[in-house]
């Protein structure tokens, strides 16, 4: 089944505001910026489903299964440093899902090293209709195809190309990566793609900052964490 990964309703592409006015991050001024960071991370922070889309017949519990596909990249040329997908069960409506982990990691090793200027994540909430199945060696297989070799060169060369295409190639990527999950709804619960970059200032504020992607069914929290030790309270 083809799924419907930019439903307008359901699908947000955003760069996440940040006010550089506040931070008075431009070198002019005298204040580092983001090209001196020394570490990045970003974690999923939340995961809360407000509607699990499972219609309530009496008397039985409204529950519902869930996929929760996530990706990170960054601008230094690697392949996504987070591809997973996981399943979760008998998620109820007002449900909080245990997802607090990090989905990207950066930190500076010496004064050579490059500090990405882009960071890009993907996240979509799947409605199943047939259960969860263990997916790891279904996906493991997918990524030894040509095919989403292929996808993934892709995914590469537009987060190292400047991003402009990176949502429709992070898209195309979940749509083959919807091709393993079987029997599951047209249309995600939310589907999700942030970027976060050095020109629009995410990275020059430092501490952590959280950004909410919320629609009707769906509130997914991310924490940008900023670390740079010239910088830092001694």
């Amino acid at each position: 089944m083809s799924i419907n990964f930019l439903n307008a309703h359901r699908g947000t592409l955003r760069v996440p505001n940040t006010d550089s006015s506040s931070f008075k991050r431009f070198s002019l001024l005298g204040i580092p910026t983001s090209d001196q960071i020394t570490g990045l991370e970003l974690r999923l922070s939340k995961i809360y489903i407000k509607d699990n889309k499972q219609p309530h017949i009496f008397p039985f519990i409204k529950y519902s299964d869930l996929y929760f596909i996530v990706s990170t990249v960054d601008s230094l040329g690697g392949e996504p440093y987070t591809l997973n997908v996981r399943g979760f069960a008998d998620v109820d409506d007002r449900e909080q899902l245990p997802v607090d982990r990090t989905v990207y990691y950066w930190k500076s090793k010496g004064p050579s090293d490059i500090a990405p200027g882009q960071i890009h994540f993907l996240g979509s909430i799947i409605k199943s209709n047939e259960g969860i199945r263990d997916l790891g060696k279904a996906l493991s297989d997918l990524r030894q195809t040509d095919d989403f070799k292929s996808i993934i060169k892709t995914v590469v060369a537009a987060a190292t190309g400047g991003g402009a295409l990176i949502a429709d190639a992070l898209i195309a990527m979940a749509g083959v990566i919807g091709s393993i999950l079987g029997n599951v709804d047209d249309t995600p619960l939310i589907t999700t793609v942030l970027s976060f970059t050095d020109i629009n200032g995410n990275f020059d504020a430092l501490g952590r900052h959280a950004y909410t992607e919320s629609n009707r069914y769906v509130d997914i929290e991310t924490t940008l964490i900023v670390r740079d030790t010239t910088r830092e309270p001694k």
